[in-house]
């Protein structure tokens, strides 16, 4: 039986590396690039510092002039070349764009989600564009989200409170009625700064740095068991 009418009244996830597997294609595209350059660097490094280079531009933008993803992408691969000193070129993003296609959700979340959207709603709003978002999307199958959104529809990214707050708006819920769920755990500081109940989803055993959220789960079906707790209350 449906529990939409109580606590929380939503789970608000971010999207790549929370609940897809992105990271392994970006793993993927640096080892691409790196062969087209004949470049020994291992590509888990590439990938960690082009990572790094990436989170900087989204920060910045986040919290200045609004860049899209791939904008962001270009520079933060870039910033890359110059750090390995590789001559390549911008359009190498491209070795990630065409694999968007095949990214996959983790897992454990299609079931999960499944069972989440039984006791309350489920929202995913992503720092991605559009295209690339319902690329991954689709894979849910019969596990839709309540409601999509991403950095191109709301011209704001995580974690600047214009993001978090455009979805609120957009579903017609206060920063009470939901609980936070990401694996980034600068995505996670970002909602509790807003005062939003959060989870860290900590897939990789990370060792967290700053604010602790109220919860940590190593897995979305800690997630589910931490939402019905919160449902039995």
């Amino acid at each position: 039986m449906s529990k939409k009418g109580l606590w929380p009244k939503a789970i608000f996830y971010d999207s790549k590396t929370t609940l897809f597997d992105w990271g392994i294609k970006w793993i993927e595209a640096s080892k691409r690039i790196l062969e087209h350059y004949g470049s020994s660097i291992n590509p888990e490094e590439f990938k960690k510092t082009w990572n790094m280079f990436h989170t900087i531009e989204n920060h910045r933008g986040a919290f200045g002039q609004y860049k899209e993803f791939q904008t962001n992408n270009q520079t933060a691969l870039m910033n890359t070349f110059n750090y390995y000193k590789i001559p390549g070129s911008p359009d190498d993003v491209k070795y990630m764009a065409d694999l968007w296609k095949e990214v996959q959700p983790f897992p454990d979340v299609v079931s999960e989600l499944k069972k989440q959207k039984e006791i309350t709603k489920v929202i995913i709003c992503s720092n991605i564009e559009t295209v690339y978002l319902q690329m991954m999307v689709e894979k849910l199958g019969d596990a839709q989200p309540d409601f999509l959104g991403d950095m191109q529809k709301a011209q704001a990214s995580k974690p600047s409170p214009r993001a978090y707050y455009w979805v609120l708006n957009q579903v017609g819920l206060e920063v009470k009625d939901v609980i936070y769920c990401a694996r980034p755990q600068w995505d996670v500081q970002g909602a509790i700064a807003l005062g939003m109940k959060s989870i860290w989803l900590n897939r990789g055993n990370e060792e967290l740095q700053g604010v602790r959220p109220d919860h940590e789960a190593k897995d979305m079906y800690e997630v589910t068991s931490i939402i019905k707790d919160y449902i039995r209350l």
